[in-house]
């Protein structure tokens, strides 16, 4: 990716249960948030990509968005290949946009209301919209995410020899990362005999094996340097999208191959070539944490840890702040907020610009944003940098 590209505002609502608000609003709520951090108007923004909400069948949103919010933007579009992924392409065709000279001040947008959208009673996140394949998976009892999850999560403990405790150590640490900020879903610290005093839902998945279901948003501001400069935007809080790799391998869990098989170590490694570095050079690590096991499986696909041993990485503390490979210090999708993988992007822009305040990874110039959509369908891996040059 071009590095004369720069993420100048990122912006986010509040995350929890948010009663009376849909996915238009809290999409604005946040676009508003990032376009103050800017430093621009509304009337700035030229371009607009945002996703597609599950919770609400939608089309055309980027138009619904764009009404909503009173501008005329000429680039617009909306977006969805799953999960982080997601907002990591979406910040690609941002960059693209923006270089082409189609607009100047690009919004990327992600957010909705996926705790209050759900049925009276409903448990998990309810999908209001078919996902592909469904015709080979709900007959069977396999729909929605924790169930498939569930499946992959008993293949890859059995292959690798991870155990509860290995999960556990990651739920406990995702807790403590998130005690230390303000605008996060959960409320309580939680220990090591809590994680093993939940409950089963989805054997081998507990309860704090899974991550929440959240209403929110999030937004990133994007421009050009030269508008940067123009703006009077600081260097140092300026951020470049250095390298982004995705890889598609199938979408329905029917279809997935064996775990060797799957495309995040592939994905990685054009990621780290495109950008000229390696894992050893990453001073934060922003992992999709949809369940405890993702973020055991991805660490060791990245080549953080070999097979088998990324649980003991969090037993010995090298994912705290203070660790050799900080994981989530805002608490991730396990103990933030969870309506989609953004809220990791929006970590790795305040890690780099040294402003997240009480979880501050010290002197993080890099960051690698890891991330999957789907079932483990699509892995995405970007490089992000402070942009001081």
């Amino acid at each position: 990716m071009t590095d004369d590209i720069v993420i100048i505002g990122v912006g986010e609502t509040q995350f929890g249960k948010l009663n009376g608000h849909g996915a238009t609003q809290l999409q604005a709520w946040a676009a508003l948030d990032a376009i103050r951090d800017a430093g621009i108007a509304l009337q700035d923004v030229d371009g607009l990509i945002n996703q597609n909400p599950y919770s609400t069948s939608q089309s055309m949103f980027a138009l619904t968005l764009s009404e909503y919010l009173g501008i005329t933007p000429t680039y617009a579009s909306a977006a969805d290949v799953g999960g982080s992924v997601t907002v990591m392409s979406m910040l690609q065709q941002a960059a693209w946009a923006i270089q082409a000279g189609h607009c100047r001040h690009c919004l990327v947008l992600q957010g909705e209301n996926m705790a209050t959208a759900r049925p009276p009673n409903s448990q998990g996140h309810v999908f209001h919209t078919e996902q592909g394949g469904d015709e080979f998976k709900k007959p069977f009892g396999v729909q929605g995410a924790l169930i498939p999850y569930a499946m992959v999560a008993r293949r890859y403990r059995d292959e690798s020899g991870a155990s509860d405790d290995d999960c556990g150590a990651v739920a406990v640490q995702m807790r403590t990362n998130a005690m230390r900020l303000t605008n996060r879903q959960t409320r309580e610290p939680i220990s090591m005999d809590d994680y093993r005093a939940s409950p089963v839902l989805a054997d081998p998945l507990r309860r704090l094996d899974c991550s929440l279901v959240s209403d929110g948003g999030i937004a990133f501001v994007l421009t050009t340097r030269a508008e940067a400069d123009r703006l009077g935007v600081p260097r140092e809080r300026r951020v470049v999208m250095r390298s982004f790799a995705m890889q598609a391998t199938h979408c329905s869990i029917a279809s997935q191959p064996d775990l060797s098989a799957l495309s995040l170590p592939r994905v990685a490694k054009r990621a780290f070539e495109a950008a000229g570095v390696g894992i050893a050079d990453m001073d934060v690590l922003l992992v999709h944490d949809a369940f405890t096991f993702s973020v055991l499986l991805q660490l060791e696909a990245l080549g953080v840890c070999a097979r088998g041993e990324a649980g003991a990485l969090f037993a010995r503390g090298d994912a705290d702040i203070s660790g050799r490979f900080p994981v989530n210090p805002h608490g991730g999708l396990l103990s933030q907020a969870h309506f989609g993988g953004g809220v990791h992007g929006i970590e790795a822009v305040r890690q780099l610009r040294g402003d997240a305040s009480g979880r501050q990874v010290a002197n993080a110039r890099r960051a690698l944003w890891c991330g999957n959509g789907g079932i483990f369908s699509v892995f995405g891996v970007m490089v992000l940098e402070r942009g001081e040059a």
